[in-house]
């Protein structure tokens, strides 16, 4: 097209005396419309250049010899950003994104993990392992237990971290803003669960972050007991408890063996595999139907009543399917490592 333009231009500029139907004809003979070259005949007399003009937000030409090296500079690089990216090969963003849609790489959030040192990574599966070959069969039940805090709002449940509004500035500020104690007060929840269903869980509240081994064994232990003869006392079973001090405790476990809980010892216990224990994910499941719709506890005792309320109405085919998934998991763990069930 510029080459076109210049050599209209040059007739245009030439003393012959051409009239403007003559160069047009002598255009349309080589196959070009009579509209082009009246448009580059009209260019010329607005006094506008051959060439074209940069113009302002027009993306740069990116060069397909340029996409391996886009790939290697954003393909699994954290904190790589289009922006950064358009400024380092001097492009628009919408450049960016174009050519990673081109090429197919994807944008995915981190997701969050327990930190693995290399010696645990190496434990994990063969702790995992053992609990699936040794400590277990096909046919174990296993139960399963954990404590959890709940404070009278939690605004960070997922559901409860936004809102819509046709205008910000003039939304209520108990909307707008997330507010968050120092301290709020808390309310300890502890619950075991096995494929057969849920126990009775403790609801109460203790003195610091953790529950020592005093609580653990005359406020949840005992719920586990009868838990567990209402619902195991014919079964093959074992009681997998997390590795908190308190569930390993000398007392404690001298406790689950004088009431002959089958449990597993703390030195077959796999760190950090939440994902193996569905109880996190049930964990979750109950905090998100407690605070639905933004709701807020204005007492303690409220705030007991609506945990016990929504546990009720939790559905037991999903505890079931959660816990069926263990020994799958256990197996995922033994043979490509803690991170295979993330």
């Amino acid at each position: 097209m510029i080459d076109l333009r210049k050599r209209v231009f040059s007739m245009l500029g030439r003393q012959n005396n051409l009239k403007k139907i003559d160069i047009v004809k002598h255009f349309m003979q080589e196959g070009f419309s009579r509209s082009t070259i009246y448009d580059l005949i009209k260019r010329y007399e607005t006094d506008q250049p051959a060439e074209d003009r940069s113009r302002t937000g027009r993306p740069t030409y990116f060069h397909n010899r340029n996409l391996k090296r886009l790939q290697d500079a954003a393909e699994h690089r954290v904190g790589t950003s289009q922006r950064k990216l358009a400024q380092k090969f001097g492009v628009v963003q919408s450049t960016i994104n174009y050519n990673f849609k081109k090429i197919g790489l994807k944008y995915y959030k981190r997701q969050r993990t327990p930190k693995y040192t290399e010696k645990k990574i190496d434990q994990i599966p063969k702790k995992c392992r053992k609990i699936r070959r040794q400590i277990t069969t096909k046919d174990t039940f296993i139960v399963i237990d954990d404590e959890k805090f709940f404070t009278f709002s939690n605004d960070d449940t997922s559901q409860n971290v936004g809102f819509y509004s046709f205008n910000k500035k003039y939304a209520p500020d108990n909307v707008k803003y997330r507010s968050k104690e120092k301290y709020p007060k808390k309310v300890l929840v502890w619950l075991a669960l096995s494929a057969k269903g849920i126990s009775t869980p403790f609801i109460g509240t203790t003195k610091g972050s953790a529950i020592n081994a005093g609580i653990y064994i005359n406020k949840c232990l005992t719920k586990l007991l009868p838990f567990i003869k209402a619902n195991h006392a014919h079964d093959d079973y074992v009681f997998w408890p997390d590795l908190a001090t308190s569930h390993y405790a000398i007392q404690t476990t001298a406790w689950l063996r004088q009431h002959n809980i089958n449990f597993v010892p703390r030195q077959a216990n796999p760190p950090n595999v939440p994902k193996a224990r569905p109880i996190e994910a049930f964990g979750k499941l109950l905090s998100d139907k407690v605070y639905e719709g933004g709701w807020e506890a204005k007492t303690e005792l409220q705030l007991k009543r609506r945990i016990r309320t929504k546990l009720k109405q939790i559905d037991m085919k999903i505890v079931q399917k959660m816990m069926t998934t263990i020994r799958t998991k256990l197996r995922k763990i033994e043979d490509k490592g803690p991170y295979s069930v993330l």
